[in-house]
């Protein structure tokens, strides 16, 4: 498939309420007659460019992410078992980042696995066993949050850290291949305003707390994605960085018209990592944390 996609994603609906109340989604049980959410969404179209064979890709250094080449060595079925994902796809995904950003040290904090139900995005009324795509266009971290989990996971090294320079960012590919169903969509942070656009937002767990970025539509966002990713294509794209003249990448998942059918339910991984650029001796090495 190549040219342009026209589909639709979800947005945060502009309303008085958030000047006075912090967006805020519960995944947890609330207590009685407490809302779980007071997030108000709005569905907009959206037109997104394919970039497959359409001329240079996306730089990190001047667009925020980048499509890279990573042959892992798991297999299909090793996508199931948590140890096998710590013990050797974290890490490979970590050295991974270390080389191409140049950084000191890598951890990732976060992994999910998702893989969409046949029925998704109609709700089944039970929970999924896997998580599935997020059709919400969201930034996952702001920089506060990314430098408390830096301290977190850091408490000794931390003054020593933020001498440097800090980034969080999300790595994701396909664990299936080509994906044409419900791939990701990246936003050119060149066309992004953060103080017009953003809105922080609180994800509460019941033992943890995130704090994202919510975002409002505008007709300016430049949307883009790759078409037919395959399962060693992996997004890396940035979400928070000390280096306040940078713009963060917002994302989301779109369902994708015309595909050949049968279409195979997307599945996918994303890790979310800190990348320290000094602050670590020099023979420490990349490594992956479970913080939360």
């Amino acid at each position: 498939m190549t040219g342009n996609v026209q589909t639709y994603t979800h947005f945060l609906r502009r309303d008085p309420l958030y000047a006075t109340e912090k967006p805020y989604s519960l995944r947890l049980t609330p207590p009685t007659g407490f809302p779980r959410t007071n997030i108000k969404l709005e569905k907009r179209d959206i037109k997104i460019r394919n970039i497959r064979g359409s001329g240079p890709k996306p730089s990190f250094d001047e667009d925020g992410c980048s499509l890279l080449d990573l042959w892992t060595e798991m297999q299909h079925a090793d996508f199931d078992d948590e140890e096998k994902i710590k013990e050797i796809y974290l890490k490979e995904v970590a050295n991974c980042l270390k080389t191409f950003l140049g950084a000191q040290h890598v951890q990732i904090f976060e992994h999910t696995v998702r893989k969409r139900h046949d029925i998704f995005p109609i709700s089944t009324g039970q929970p999924y066993q896997y998580n599935q795509p997020t059709s919400i266009a969201h930034v996952d971290t702001t920089l506060s949050w990314a430098l408390a989990m830096a301290r977190q996971l850091n408490p000794d090294r931390i003054e020593k850290i933020l001498k440097h320079r800090v980034q969080c960012v999300n790595f994701w590919k396909p664990l299936s291949g080509p994906i044409k169903d419900w791939p990701l969509a990246l936003c050119s942070p060149r066309t992004v305003k953060p103080e017009r656009d953003f809105e922080p937002c609180d994800l509460v767990y019941p033992d943890y707390v995130v704090e994202n970025r919510q975002v409002y539509h505008s007709a300016d966002y430049d949307w883009f994605y790759v078409s037919d990713q395959r399962p060693h294509e992996a997004w890396v794209f940035l979400q928070s960085d000390t280096e306040t003249e940078t713009k963060p990448v917002m994302h989301t998942s779109f369902p994708l018209a015309g595909a050949d059918s049968p279409i195979s339910p997307r599945e996918s991984i994303e890790a979310r990592a800190l990348v320290y650029y000094g602050g670590f001796d020099d023979n420490q090495t990349g490594q992956q944390s479970s913080a939360v």
